[in-house]
């Protein structure tokens, strides 16, 4: 009977051993939203780096200063300052667009421009540009692609991530709540403007540069020519928007999904921020519009239109145009005057109406007297009287 009970003891101090140990690690590594309690060197909850008089000596003055603008600017702005969720009307806007939803777009006040949705060019001075609307976080990755199709060696670009508002006279990777991949060192900078981390080789002209991002763990990663790269970091919790930064003249293609990538495992497992097509329904091809009955009621009404008009009204510079002829005169006007047929003579004029009775202005009226209801006698006489 004792040894029944001494087993039971053994039991029941095992148990509550395992059930200490497993309380523990939840402890640990949780917590109570889910996210990991402890990070390692390359998280986003890493101990952020000491500022202090050495760190800002080495920088320019130039970049000093810009330092201490963007560092006032997160602090009047901080990440979640602006609501940046993805909204109904917006998510509505993906599922009809698909991946033209998503577009970069330029502070006016950079060195930047922006054509095409997704073909950046910089200029001069530091800048970057972000996306409208942040990466999903709907399936497993989220992928988009960068290639450098012009870039001087003196040009540094940064592709990366960042949350908004981000100062938009600095690169991804500078400051609080981004990173970025330095095509001049090769370094991946994450929230510190002094110094980087050795990550991969350089990029130059001719490179395509990837982003991955995997928002269950809030992990980035990159590509370099089709080549996966190591984990650049995890842990970030923010909404995040594709961010591209350059120091100098250069232009810049990013796809993110409109074609196939680089990246051959993105392509396979559709990794892109949204189908290539939405729900909505292209326009016809110019010459294919006999399957709309609009455009087709369009074209009838513009030739009728086209066939009531007289020959006489068309002058022969607008005909040209009409013709379809591609020379172009500068001298002439925009609006051209409308000539009188040349036979409005031979219209006929409508005789007078028959029972009307013919009045005539008052003899102290300069208003002429009404032709059509005039007759041969009285006209005579207001000639005469030069009231006509």
């Amino acid at each position: 009977m004792l040894e029944i009970d001494a087993n039971y003891t053994w039991i029941l101090l095992v148990g509550v051993f395992v059930f200490l140990f497993v309380i523990f690690i939840l402890l640990c590594f949780t917590k109570a939203s889910g996210e990991r309690f402890f990070y390692g060197q390359d998280s986003f909850f890493e101990d952020e780096f000491v500022e202090c008089p050495a760190l800002l000596a080495t920088l320019s003055e130039d970049a000093r200063i810009s330092y201490e603008q963007a560092k006032a600017f997160q602090q009047r702005h901080p990440p979640e300052s602006i609501p940046t969720d993805i909204t109904m009307s917006q998510y509505v806007s993906i599922q009809e667009k698909g991946i033209s939803a998503f577009e970069f777009v330029c502070d006016m006040e950079t060195q930047s421009f922006v054509s095409g949705r997704t073909e950046i060019q910089f200029f001069s001075g530091e800048s970057c540009v972000q996306t409208n609307l942040p990466l999903p976080r709907n399936q497993e990755v989220y992928y988009w692609e960068a290639k450098m199709f012009e870039k001087p060696l003196t040009t540094t670009v940064s592709v990366g991530v960042a949350t908004k508002p981000y100062p938009s006279w600095r690169l991804p990777g500078w400051n609080k709540h981004s990173i970025g991949y330095f095509s001049d060192t090769g370094n991946k900078h994450f929230n510190n403007p002094f110094f980087g981390r050795p990550y991969n080789s350089r990029y130059e002209e001719g490179d395509v540069i990837g982003v991955g991002y995997r928002p269950r763990t809030g992990t980035i990663f990159f590509t370099k020519n089709g080549r996966k790269l190591d984990e650049a970091c995890f842990g970030l919790r923010y909404n995040l928007f594709p961010t591209i930064g350059a120091n100098g003249p250069c232009q810049i293609h990013v796809n993110l999904g409109q074609m196939g990538f680089v990246f051959v495992e993105a392509n396979v497992k559709k990794w892109g921020l949204a189908p290539v097509q939405g729900t909505l329904a292209p326009p016809p091809a110019y010459g294919f519009e006999a399957g709309s009955f609009l455009l087709e009621r369009g074209g009838e009404t513009s030739s009728l239109a086209a066939r009531s008009i007289p020959t006489g009204f068309i002058t022969s510079s607008s005909s040209r145009y009409c013709t379809g002829d591609d020379e172009h005169d500068d001298n002439t006007p925009l609006i051209h005057h409308v000539q009188r047929n040349s036979n409005y003579a031979a219209i006929p004029i409508p005789s007078q109406a028959q029972g009307v009775p013919t009045q005539s202005p008052p003899s102290y009226s300069t208003l002429p007297a009404p032709i059509l209801l005039m007759d041969q006698a009285e006209y005579e006489r207001n000639r005469r009287a030069g009231l006509i």
